[in-house]
């Protein structure tokens, strides 16, 4: 995939995905055991809200926090994530 509306158009088709995933999940469902493993050796057992927020949320926010360093490192201003940044104008 190499066109940005290809790219974005993926990504919104997956938060569907997971928004309808999410919406089916309740309390005990999220507390039942979730595995990872590499074949048969299992590496890691935690509550499956657990794994979502580790693998799932706080992987995306350091991904996210990874794009705002190149970005410095690029000197190409830095869009506001979470609200204005000191890159806008009038800061």
């Amino acid at each position: 995939m190499t066109r940005r509306e290809d790219l974005l158009e993926e990504f919104d088709a997956n938060v569907t995905k997971l928004e309808q995933l999410l919406d089916k999940c309740d309390e005990s469902m999220l507390g039942e055991e979730w595995t990872l493993r590499s074949g048969d050796h299992i590496i890691l057992r935690q509550p499956r809200a657990s794994a979502l927020r580790t693998f799932g949320l706080s992987h995306m926010i350091h991904h996210r926090a990874q794009l705002g360093v190149y970005l410095r490192l690029l000197d190409i201003p830095v869009p506001g994530l979470y609200g204005p940044t000191a890159d806008e104008e009038g800061k």
